[in-house]
């Protein structure tokens, strides 16, 4: 369950990332940045982003927090693996129950016919 809510935090990390970048020239700098990372948690999902290729991070000297968040190659990719995903196994979850429901349905009929 952990992964699951970390994986929400980072879309919605990653959303929110992209307006700004949209609003700044594909970069976020300085104070902004800062703030942006300003909780240990807001760290850990720029970390996690960073490491599948969200975003690039830039630090100062001797910082943990980053001073610049770029957009990274596969930002968009991301968004869309997770959506594709999700609609597989939303699709995959009403075609088992249709299966189940119908698979039903076939083993009273051939039951009523085979006396």
């Amino acid at each position: 369950m952990n992964g699951l809510i970390m994986r929400i935090r980072m879309r919605h990390c990653l959303h929110v990332l992209e307006k700004q970048w949209y609003l700044n020239n594909d970069f976020i700098t300085g104070e902004d940045a800062l703030k942006f990372s300003d909780t240990r948690s807001k760290l850990k999902i720029l970390k996690a982003l960073e490491a599948v290729n969200c975003v690039s991070l830039s630090y100062t000297d001797n910082s943990n927090r980053p001073y610049v968040i770029r957009e990274g190659r596969e930002s968009s990719i991301y968004l869309l693996t997770r959506r594709e995903i999700w609609t597989n196994r939303l699709w995959g979850f009403i075609a088992g129950i249709l299966t189940a429901v119908a698979s039903h349905y076939i083993i009273q009929f051939l039951q009523t016919i085979s006396f």
